[in-house]
């Protein structure tokens, strides 16, 4: 991650974090390690000084094997740190101009992991990291990460105030008629819409032996009221944006904002596939990530699910980060939705490919149809996880991921030169603009913009300037 020949050209971001440890092991030091491991990973340097420009510069640590041991034995203490997640290969001494500092690389933990938190205590020690350094965790976000970390996900347990009439039969009439069209003759179909429900999760006995809703059968087929008395915020919402212009505003489709997820589901994937007709590549992605935005949302938050239809973008963004690391969602093979319930509800009417190959399948199916690759942000305050899908004919495009007119959003494009810009230290605008797939036009004109909101610096002038992050620039 890290050229340690230059490392002068460094600054401290959302992933790196040096440390002068010339007095020792700094306290500060598992506040940035819980920080880290609570969001994106990260490196921290001990050995390291800024110097008044920002820049790093190696200070010589006088016995590192001595501070690495204090580093693992407090790691190892419950009473300092709830959990160990780094391996023998995390920590190590590298040289620079002969002085010796000490690289810890915090990976992303584990959601089964988090909260990681110090000092025996989640609500005071968890910390996450932000744009200007470690900040401390709000109890909603504690929360949210001890209801991921359960291996029984939240939603396949029974609602104890609900009752199977908070459930609307013409939901669930229509979705077993959907089922039947799909898998003829199932072992299921015989059966009550009571047993049903049971057989397919959406349902479960209490210990009088009466049938209750679970919380996926309820956000599936409740009614809206009695969805919103166990989950206050729930609303999830379909716009639609015809214009760019700042003026136009989205208008909500009639119907469908609100309801439970069934409704919802069927509402927004017969819209997107009328204004797809044609492309059954696009309605195949589309499907997925609908699909991956209903199953991965924490409906406990404040904030809901939203579909955005764009003129030149079709956005999905759902409360809560990711559970497993984004690279490796990308991959596939890895299953880990944040609801298992509402996971298998959905796959037994075909939506959604489950054992983790919704989100490849997904890139697949949009690439084929020559559209610039969609891009996943991430948000940590509150958390919140949004999938914008570029629209563009493959005429258009580049051969990687779009042209001076794939509108892939500001904010998407601003976070991919970041992180390029963090691992790369410094880059012209032609060079970001080749491994990012932008317009190299788009890309020196996000790189000014940048450097006006105090994120980037120029060195040099016209084409052959050099960009690198200024300061503490938030990814």
């Amino acid at each position: 991650m890290i050229d340690f020949k230059n490392l002068e050209q460094y600054r401290e971001n959302n992933r790196i974090e040096a440390k002068r440890a010339l007095g020792g092991l700094p306290y500060s030091v598992w506040e940035t390690y819980s920080s880290f491991a609570n969001t994106m990973g990260g490196v921290i340097l001990l050995g390291v000084e800024e110097s008044r420009d920002k820049s790093f510069r190696a200070v010589n640590l006088p016995d590192p094997q001595k501070l690495i041991r204090k580093f693992w034995q407090q790691l190892n203490d419950p009473r300092r740190v709830s959990v160990n997640i780094l391996t023998k290969n995390s920590v190590r001494v590298e040289k620079i101009d002969g002085k010796r500092i000490v690289v810890i690389e915090v990976p992303r933990a584990h959601r089964a992991d988090k909260p990681i938190y110090i000092e025996n205590n989640p609500m005071t020690g968890t910390y996450r990291r932000g744009g200007e350094g470690d900040y401390r965790c709000t109890p909603a976000e504690i929360e949210a990460m001890r209801r991921d970390a359960a291996a029984e996900t939240e939603d396949m347990r029974p609602l104890p105030g609900s009752y199977i009439s908070a459930l609307d039969v013409t939901a669930i009439r229509s979705y077993r008629a959907e089922m039947q069209a799909l898998r003829p003759g199932h072992i299921l179909e015989p059966l009550d819409d009571t047993e049903f429900l049971l057989r397919v999760g959406a349902a479960v006995r209490d210990q009088n032996g009466a049938p209750r809703p679970t919380a996926a059968g309820l956000l599936t087929f409740g009614f809206p009221n009695a969805i919103r008395e166990a989950f206050p915020s729930f609303s999830p919402r379909f716009f639609v944006c015809p214009d760019h212009a700042k003026s136009q505003k989205c208008h909500t489709v009639s119907g469908v904002n609100g309801n439970n997820l069934y409704f919802f589901h069927q509402t927004v994937t017969a819209a997107l596939g009328a204004v797809f007709s044609r492309s059954p590549t696009a309605r195949e992605a589309l499907s997925e990530a609908l699909v991956n935005c209903i199953v991965n949302a924490d409906y406990h938050s404040d904030e809901g699910v939203t579909v955005e239809l764009r003129a030149d973008a079709v956005r999905f963004s759902n409360p809560g980060a990711f559970r497993i690391d984004p690279k490796a969602a990308r991959v596939g093979g890895v299953s880990d939705s944040r609801n298992k319930g509402l996971a298998r509800l959905f796959a037994l009417i075909g939506a959604g490919a489950g054992i983790g190959g919704g989100i490849p399948r997904m890139l697949t199916a949009w690439r084929r149809g020559g559209r610039p690759t969609p891009y996943f942000s991430e948000q940590f305050e509150p958390e919140r996880t949004v999938l914008t899908m570029p629209l563009q004919a493959k005429a258009e495009i580049s051969p990687e991921t779009g042209s001076k007119n794939a509108m892939i959003p500001k904010a998407a494009a601003k976070q991919m030169i970041a992180e390029y810009l963090t691992a790369r230290i410094r880059a012209r605008a032609t060079e970001i603009a080749a491994e990012t797939g932008l317009s190299a036009a788009r890309t020196h004109r996000l790189l000014v913009e940048m450097a006006e909101e105090r994120v980037t610096v120029a060195e040099g002038t016209g084409k052959n300037a050099l960009w690198r992050l200024k300061e503490k620039a938030g990814l």
